[in-house]
């Protein structure tokens, strides 16, 4: 903002500024992807659903656990790269500064969602509703929903609606 500000009043910015933008946009747009995930708002295929209700706890494992080893190559695909870069000693060009860094975060930003998404396969349990099943939706207690499958009681619950 203050080489926004700066172009305005003077007709200059300050050097680099873009560059140092668009590191600060890397590193927020990979703890937005684990925060996306951590609240179950990431990209899954919704019209599947209806499709795979009988099956839904084990449709849910699968695909914990595939988008869980999607992390894990693109974590190592990124690992490479960054050891690359740092053996290279590659910079920036206009700043200079050493880019192993900024690829580093984007190693951590998906090995951080990759386990994530393992547990969330092996204990499912814990893996958070998406945001829109959440609005409006009683969770049946223990007594009332023993003999009930997950895909029943959604079912249940979205004809209720």
């Amino acid at each position: 903002m203050g080489d926004v500000l700066r172009r305005e009043f003077t007709g200059s910015g300050w050097f680099g500024a873009p560059q140092v933008g668009v590191v600060g946009m890397i590193v927020v747009a990979y703890m937005g992807v684990s925060l996306a995930s951590a609240n179950g708002s990431h990209f899954r295929p919704k019209f599947a659903d209806i499709i795979l209700r009988r099956w839904d706890r084990l449709a849910n494992r699968i695909g914990e656990f595939g988008f869980a080893a999607f992390c894990y190559f693109m974590s190592y695909i990124a690992f490479g790269v960054s050891v690359e870069s740092f053996e290279l000693d590659d910079v920036s060009a206009v700043l200079r500064w050493p880019i192993w860094p900024v690829q580093g975060v984007i190693v951590m930003g998906f090995g951080l969602v990759a386990v994530r998404h393992t547990l969330y396969g092996i204990f499912i349990d814990l893996r958070p509703l998406p945001p829109e099943s959440v609005e409006g939706v009683e969770v049946a207690t223990d007594k009332e929903a023993k003999g009930i499958t997950d895909g029943e009681q959604d079912y249940q619950q979205e004809t209720n609606r």
